[in-house]
């Protein structure tokens, strides 16, 4: 049995954390005494969001506010804004999502590839976000989700449906070439190549288990 020291409660069973303040909780024998008092921090999680919020809002909105009453045909501000938007969106990930590696992973895919495809068209659209960038963060993120699986063989299941989603990206980033936003065939084909092969080598290996989480969820 686990205790949580900040709510006060015992679990029946020996969760690591508490499923109610998600804070790292003790083992508890048949008899337990506090050490020390505890103390609870006053920057929940929270407070923090909303701080992080307010301290983004108001950098994005001060950055507008000198390219207006300093004008210049650089867009500088604009990419300032997209830079602490994405800083914002990845610090509330972190937050959120302190122990989901794969979902972290995924939202810095997304985030990324957002980021530097606004820089590519601010600056003169030159493609080389949607011909190069995008479809390298795809393979990137495939080969980073492998690894995940090697070393936390545990979450076996939860990684399957990660690679599955990188897939889905891989495959959009050849309606990029097809639909003439990427002018280069060759990275966009090895991405969705690369995503593919291992989303269906994971369900090669994958247990009967993973198998029907995947009926589950998708119902195939």
């Amino acid at each position: 049995m686990n205790y949580c020291r900040h709510c006060g409660v015992k679990l029946s069973n020996d969760l690591p954390y508490c499923p109610l303040c998600d804070m790292e909780t003790v083992k508890l024998d048949d008899h337990y005494d506090l050490d020390y008092p505890y103390i609870k921090s006053r920057f929940s999680r929270g407070l923090m969001i909303r701080i992080v919020t307010f301290l983004a809002v108001v950098f994005a909105a001060v950055s507008l506010l000198i390219n207006h009453l300093v004008p210049t045909d650089n867009p500088w501000a604009f990419i300032t804004a997209a830079a602490i938007v994405y800083v914002w969106f990845n610090l509330l990930n972190i937050i959120r999502n302190t122990r989901n590696p794969g979902m972290l992973l995924l939202c810095q895919l997304l985030s990324v590839s957002g980021l530097l495809f606004l820089i590519d068209y601010l600056t003169g659209w030159h493609r080389w976000s949607v011909n190069y960038a995008i479809p390298g963060l795809v393979v990137a993120a495939a080969v980073a989700i492998v690894l995940m699986i090697v070393i936390k063989p545990v979450k076996y299941r939860a990684y399957t449906i990660y690679l599955l989603v990188n897939a889905v990206l891989g495959v959009l980033s050849v309606l990029l070439w097809i639909s003439g936003a990427a002018t280069v065939e060759w990275p966009v084909v090895t991405a969705c190549g690369t995503a593919l092969l291992c989303f269906l080598a994971m369900l090669v290996f994958a247990d009967r288990r993973t198998r029907n989480e995947l009926h589950k969820r998708f119902h195939f």
